[in-house]
């Protein structure tokens, strides 16, 4: 009778251990790194800044959503405008979840170079 306790009040605390883990490691998805490189295809041109394109920052903000509840939703439809390689510039997507729009917020947090910069982004769920 002993083990069979163990064994219950065991198994909860590893599920518990295992998806507090998957949580944060699935959270950090959000922060995503591009380079904005004229030979690519997601580059723009924003106020005279180099950028990445709306059509880029779409796609991975789509792909890197995640249907569990805690996590996030379900998205598809989503559509943003440029974002300039300037660090703290702000733009809102849009996406769609369940049938309504919702906003999406996206923000620079960090430009590294001048001709072909590495920006680091990150979307909000």
């Amino acid at each position: 009778m002993k083990a069979r306790t163990i064994i219950a009040v065991a198994v909860p605390v590893a599920l518990v251990g295992a998806g507090a883990v998957g949580t944060v490691a699935v959270a950090g998805m959000n922060v995503q790194k591009n380079i904005a490189d004229h030979a690519s295809g997601g580059y723009a041109k924003v106020q005279d800044h180099p950028g990445l394109s709306g059509d880029l920052v779409a796609t991975h903000i789509e792909t890197w959503y995640h249907p569990l509840p805690w996590i996030g939703k379900e998205i598809d439809d989503v559509s943003c405008p440029d974002l300039a390689a300037v660090r703290n510039t702000k733009i809102s997507c849009t996406a769609k979840s369940g049938g309504t729009r919702i906003s999406v917020p996206v923000s620079v947090v960090d430009v590294a170079g001048d001709a072909a910069p590495r920006v680091t982004w990150k979307f909000e769920r």
